[in-house]
């Protein structure tokens, strides 16, 4: 049975961050493949870009299976994701943040981009349980690129 929450947060330099809670330097450094693939990974963190900056409204979905894609979707990207044995997480912009529980393991983490309703941007963040690791762009849009190999790596933002 699937779990969902509401989040708002007020979103920087079009990125929101999910990663273990108490991480050092928990941001990731984007370079241009980062950018055009629209996602930013490494252990414990993983940084997706939004449609754009400003309010949003974020809907964090804790599900045993993916579903189908959501109707509507813009941008929708797949990454693996552990969740530590204290199963804390953040679901952040550089300014904001907001803690999290789950069940510590391994998840297919799907990001859901949509477009906004009366200047607020809607977001869908699926954790699913799974153990095979995979990164796929599902959907996308005009501002990403599915050209080459995807970019698996990044470092901490210093």
């Amino acid at each position: 049975m699937a779990r969902a929450h509401n989040v708002r947060l007020e979103v920087d330099y079009n990125q929101v961050a999910v990663f273990s809670s108490g991480l050092a330097n928990p941001f990731n450094d984007w370079e241009e493949r980062h950018v055009g693939q629209g996602f930013s990974w490494r252990p414990e963190s993983v940084s997706f870009r939004t449609l754009e900056n400003g309010p949003h409204l974020i809907e964090v979905v804790i599900t045993e299976h993916a579903d189908a894609l959501s109707p509507g979707v813009i941008r929708a990207v797949e990454v693996p994701f552990e969740v530590p044995h204290n199963g804390r997480i953040d679901i952040a912009s550089i300014s904001e943040s907001a803690e999290f529980r789950l069940s510590p393991g391994k998840y297919l983490l799907r990001s859901e981009m949509f477009g906004c309703i009366d200047g607020v941007a809607f977001a869908r963040l699926v954790f699913a349980r799974s153990e095979i690791p995979r990164f796929s762009i599902l959907v996308a849009d005009k501002e990403t690129s599915r050209d080459g190999p995807l970019l698996k790596e990044a470092e901490p933002a210093r």
